[in-house]
């Protein structure tokens, strides 16, 4: 009887025991990761929407929910996510916690890079475009011990002076060369011979884009007029809708933007009046937004702002990031044209030529100009 006590006393004791280590949780504390947008903020549709794209969609795989929170993705609008030339990056969901601040002015941006810092802790601050530069900059040498991504910039500091700080990633990007490859396709798609150009400033993102799409329309058709305005701000619709009125007035039945949100006007515009006008979307896929217009979008310039920011979350996981520039570009997928409505408009024989001069950018033969100014002396390619 008291070997039958000891050893149900035992077992006993071995459940408890057994039961309480089945109650222990392990729990992994997540990443956090912080995100400034610029002034366009979110909803611009373009390019703040791409960077949060990386971080809460592919990185968090989550979902905003209007007026704040997250609410988890589900596996297959994850993967519809991703976009076709993407598919083989292998983007993956890591173990990250969204923190994304609004600005709605330049004077935003450092206090907004301080709240992050300071009270949300977070291992990682991206600033969302070239008009952070210097608040990166000066945040980066103040929080030393802080990583930081930058995008479309290098960081500067108060005077606008550029420099070089191990904790900040910039990444960079071939806007010149997406941007010619949408020209080509105006200079072939017009049937006025008037195209147009909106941009938001000009900044050097801008600017490349612009001279891209200049240098394109130039080599498939040299007789075309180009009109081009700067709205001077990425946040304003309305005066994208305004250029893009008296862009149509003076002839243009193709027009490109590169302005944000300001950009979203132009869409409306042509929305508006219909065949036989086109537009040419920017930074991401528009063709594929319906709220924009995708029945007339042509094709879009795309950027991929969202690769570049998964890609430096990921660094931070992994604990392989290193401060330093990236430059993305055709070659290595970081930029491109999207299809859209390229075969409605274009023949076979002069898709085939914009593809030739796609590989004769990768290959080096075409050298893009970057700056708008040197586009009327840039000599063509003969042959494509």
């Amino acid at each position: 009887m008291k070997k039958l006590l000891v050893l149900l006393l035992v077992v006993g004791l071995s459940v408890s025991v057994f039961a309480g280590c089945t109650k222990k949780q392990v729990t992994v504390t997540k990443i956090k990761i912080g995100l400034v947008t610029d002034v366009g903020g979110r909803g611009d549709r373009s390019f703040n929407d791409s960077a949060l794209r990386g971080l809460e969609t592919w990185a968090a795989k989550v979902k905003y929910v209007q007026g704040g929170g997250y609410e988890a993705l589900s596996d297959s609008d994850f993967t519809a996510s991703i976009p076709d030339d993407l598919k083989d990056k292998g983007i993956a969901a890591l173990n990250v916690e969204p923190v994304v601040l609004e600005s709605k002015v330049q004077e935003d941006y450092i206090p907004n890079i301080q709240n992050l810092v300071e009270q949300q802790k977070c291992d990682l601050v991206i600033g969302v475009g070239f008009m952070l530069a210097s608040a990166i900059g000066e945040s980066a040498v103040k929080y030393p011990d802080t990583k930081f991504m930058l995008i479309d910039s290098t960081p500067a500091d108060a005077s606008g002076n550029s420099v070089d700080l191990a904790n900040v990633s910039s990444y960079l990007f071939k806007e010149n060369e997406c941007g010619y490859l949408v020209g080509a396709i105006a200079g072939y798609a017009t049937e006025t011979n008037k195209v147009g150009y909106v941009g938001g400033m000009e900044i050097p993102p801008v600017l490349r884009y612009e001279a891209g799409y200049k240098a394109g329309v130039k080599t498939t058709n040299s007789k075309a007029q180009i009109f081009g305005q700067y709205a001077n701000k990425f946040d304003d619709p309305a005066l994208g809708k305004i250029a893009t009125d008296a862009q149509i007035t003076l002839g243009a039945d193709v027009i490109f933007h590169a302005a944000g949100a300001t950009g979203n006007g132009m869409f409306q515009a042509i929305c508006e009046k219909g065949a036989p006008y086109w537009g040419i979307g920017v930074d991401v896929d528009m063709g594929l937004d319906p709220k924009l217009c995708p029945d007339r979008t042509v094709t879009s310039a795309l950027k991929h702002v969202d690769l570049a920011t998964f890609d430096a979350i990921k660094s931070v996981v992994d604990g392989t990031f290193k401060g330093g520039v990236t430059t993305l570009s055709l070659k290595d997928g970081g930029v491109g044209y999207a299809p859209d409505h390229v075969k409605d408009v274009l023949s076979a024989d002069q898709i085939s030529k914009i593809e030739n001069l796609k590989k004769m950018i990768i290959d080096g033969t075409i050298t893009v100009p970057e700056d708008p100014k040197a586009v009327d002396t840039w000599a063509t390619p003969t042959t494509f």
